[in-house]
């Protein structure tokens, strides 16, 4: 029976739903064990698998594809998926943790048949381009969407499990035989009932991991293969995983991690006493409010503190100390759901601390709830905001908007006239860069020189010998007002109180190079040089537009250089291949390559550039990336399904200008799009939300249409859909990896910048291919 081109619309829409949530899905999975930028080496690596199982479609193991063997190409990726599965979770983890190298390659399996099945479908079927790659859009739009509710039902490991169940049931819209049909269906049943039975981790969950390297894999796992810490609650969602642990040795203390990162803690407060939290006061979190409660003068009257702020507040120790210097008012922000539900499920463990009646505690995101609050604080407090543990050479490609400029200066806008930002972090050459973004933000808004705006801060650390008891080493402090001489005697006193070392404290101490700066020699950027020249790390401060707080290295980590270099030697080396059998049809081949892999790289840089940009603006990241890439590949489906309707004659033109829209819009965001997002924030979230999503579809509408194009140019010039397919893919990665990049080197506006030059480079490819074709 030949396949009906209806049936097969609907098979690539389950299966791109099922590959796009599939690679979300490990994504989570992977960063729960991995650290960051090993993790997004691992996720994109597999993808390589789509481009790969393209190019095995091109060179006869697909290209004259029965329906039959079409078919088990999908139960093979079904198959493959839960295999891949398994051996990372009961070989691979316990025992090679270190190996993400192969952890990528193992996932690549799946993607690798899934490629197989797109491209050969899209081979059969060149003619429909437009209504095939509109299919594929949609699924990836809804996967967008869906993912979020997947993974807040079921959780990373379960997800991946119920998909390899959804991408059986496009089997039936590719076979005829009843009993082919009724088994995907039954097995795609079953599947999905095991994964809901599995949703506590009963049957299959993440292994402790041992013998791990430390800068590659998190402490949780490790933590857990001690033989001294079990988990008593674990919550996966669409944010992160988020475990509970508890530690034999410590009964009064509970261990937060998100995603297998350095915890936070919970207390246990006995019958709701906030005595039994007083030992907090005498760790580094108790230096800020002995500064508050300190007079400046002998005879002024004991100041008391009205309104505490804590972002990232997690199992609520913040809040223990904020109530026990006597706050009147404390607001507790934290963007991850889970410890709403953590709070509410420990409360008797914790005392209540969350539902005190001063107490309020809010799901956001940090940096949205500080630019919509009109209320001023008398602290900020953040500590371990950022939980990644980065060695000497930075080894954490991260984004953290809560710790740029533009953050900072949020933060000094919303201090009462005395009060303090206070930031405590493991990293000591990560508190330096925050001493360094404080001093520009100061200077910003005071017009001092450096040696008074350094006057504004302070800088403690923990003795190196007491590290290993605790993770709150370092306290960097920005007072609204500067310390003083008179205050010499008060800062004198909690420095020997707490038998804390002052790295750089006004009247005090300072070390060099920061003493420089106080003594007017130095400047901030003299301090970033001196750094980098002793130590080979790159301290500046971060923007919103390069967000990397975490990421201490001077240039990108090896790693992403090396998968940029794999996908385009994967992509030249084949296409050096290809081209022996492709050369009789000379330069419509080359042309049409060059074209799709533009395409490719300029798509992820416009997507990825765009998103990063615009991440702050519904408050919440997880719903901001749904909303905006469901947007953009919803508008990009209609695209492609209205240039389904145009005449092969029109094709070349009309996608010249489809691009030329894309290269026009994109360069106009990569200058505007920061201050469009600064401006939406003060409007309603509703409007916000429209926006965007008006936004990101009216962006995605041109840039669904120049693929299908290309396609159905192939089919007309006898060059391999497959092929050019495999080309996509594999530069698609390229494109990903490249955003990532430029966003480190230059900043995400510059990359929509240089995605719109990959479309002004296509245009030109087409301008080529319509010469060739008028001869």
């Amino acid at each position: 029976m030949a396949l009906h081109v209806g049936r097969v619309v609907g098979a690539v829409f389950v299966l791109s739903f099922c590959g796009l949530a599939l690679e979300v899905s490990l994504t989570r999975v992977f960063a729960v064990v991995l650290r960051y930028h090993f993790a997004f080496f691992a996720i994109a690596l597999a993808l390589c698998g789509l481009g790969l199982g393209s190019y095995a479609a091109h060179w006869g193991m697909a290209g004259s594809f029965a329906e039959r063997r079409l078919r088990w190409s999908v139960v093979a990726f079904s198959a493959t998926t839960l295999f891949a599965l398994w051996l990372l979770v009961a070989l691979l983890l316990p025992r090679n943790p270190n190996a993400f190298w192969l952890a990528g390659l193992v996932t690549l399996i799946p993607f690798f048949f899934l490629g197989v099945t797109m491209a050969t479908l899209f081979g059969m079927f060149a003619e429909h381009s437009g209504r095939l790659y509109a299919a594929d859009l949609a699924g990836a739009a809804a996967a967008a969407f869906g993912v979020v509710l997947l993974l807040n039902a079921f959780g990373g490991l379960n997800a991946v499990i119920v998909l390899a169940g959804l991408a059986l049931l496009s089997v039936p819209l590719l076979a005829a035989q009843t009993a082919l049909r009724l088994t995907s269906a039954l097995v795609s049943v079953a599947l999905i009932a095991f994964a809901f039975l599995n949703r506590g981790g009963r049957y299959l969950d993440l292994p402790p991991v041992r013998h791990a390297d430390p800068t590659i894999a998190k402490p949780l796992l490790q933590e857990l293969a001690t033989g001294t810490s079990r988990i008593v609650a674990t919550l996966w969602n669409a944010f992160c995983r988020t475990d509970v642990v508890r530690d034999e040795g410590e009964p009064d203390l509970l261990h937060l991690y998100t995603d297998g990162e350095v915890p936070a803690l919970m207390v246990r407060l006995k019958s709701g006493n906030l005595k039994d939290g007083a030992w907090l006061m005498n760790t580094l979190m108790g230096v800020p409010y002995a500064l508050l409660l300190t007079p400046r003068k002998p005879d002024d009257r004991p100041p008391h503190i009205d309104a505490v702020l804590a972002l990232g507040s997690g199992g609520g120790v913040d809040v223990v100390c904020a109530l026990l210097a006597g706050a009147k008012r404390v607001d507790a922000v934290d963007v991850n759901p889970a410890m709403k539900v953590f709070a509410e499920k420990f409360r008797d463990f914790n005392g209540r601390i969350y539902e005190r009646p001063n107490v309020h505690f809010r799901i956001a995101e940090a940096r949205a709830f500080v630019r919509q609050t009109q209320r001023r604080y008398d602290l900020v407090v953040m500590a371990l905001t950022q939980t990644a543990t980065v060695g000497k050479a930075g080894l954490a490609l991260v984004e953290s908007f809560v710790h740029t400029k533009d953050a900072c200066r949020d933060y000094w806008r919303i201090l009462s006239r005395r009060g303090l930002v206070a930031l405590i972090t493991q990293e000591p050459f990560l508190a330096l860069r925050w001493w360094l973004t404080c001093l520009d933000i100061v200077q910003e808004q005071t017009g001092k020189a450096p040696k008074d705006a350094a006057l504004h801060l302070a800088w403690w650390q923990l003795p190196e010998e007491l590290w290993r008891f605790s993770p709150y080493r370092n306290l960097v402090v920005m007072a609204r007002q500067p310390f003083t001489q008179s205050d010499a005697a008060a800062l004198s006193q909690v420095t020997k109180r707490w038998n804390i070392v002052p790295v750089a404290v006004p009247f005090v101490h300072a070390e060099e190079p920061l003493a420089s700066v106080l003594h007017g020699a130095f400047t901030a950027d003299d301090v970033v040089s001196d750094v980098r020249w002793r130590h080979g790390v790159d301290v500046r401060p971060v923007t919103d537009d390069a967000p990397f707080f975490v990421d201490l290295s001077p240039t990108v980590p090896p790693l992403l250089w090396q998968l940029i270099a794999f996908a385009v030697v994967l992509v030249v080396g084949f296409a050096l291949i290809a081209s022996r059998a492709e050369r009789r049809k000379g330069q419509q081949w080359s042309i049409l390559t060059a074209f799709v892999a533009l395409l490719g790289v300029g798509f992820m840089l416009v997507e990825v550039g765009v998103l990063q940009r615009v991440m702050l603006l519904l408050g919440s990241p997880t719903h901001t990336v749904a909303l905006f890439v469901g947007a953009l590949l919803l508008g990009g489906a209609v695209g492609s399904a209205v240039s389904q309707r145009w005449h092969d004659d029109r094709l070349s033109e009309s996608a010249q200008r489809a691009c030329a829209v894309v290269a026009f819009v994109a360069a106009l965001l990569g200058w505007l799009v920061g201050p469009l997002t600064n401006a939406l924030q003060e409007s309603s979230l509703p409007l916000r939300a429209v926006a965007l999503c008006l936004s990101a579809f009216g962006l995605g509408v041109p840039m669904g249409i120049p693929f299908p194009v290309a396609m159905r140019l192939a089919r007309n010039a006898a060059v391999s859909v497959p092929y050019l397919w495999g080309v996509n893919g594999v530069m698609s990665v390229t494109g990903s990896v490249s955003a990532v990049v430029l966003g480190k080197l230059m900043g995400y506006s510059r990359a929509i910048v240089f995605g719109a030059a990959c479309y002004l480079l296509a245009i030109a490819m087409l301008q080529l291919w319509r010469r060739y074709a008028d001869r």
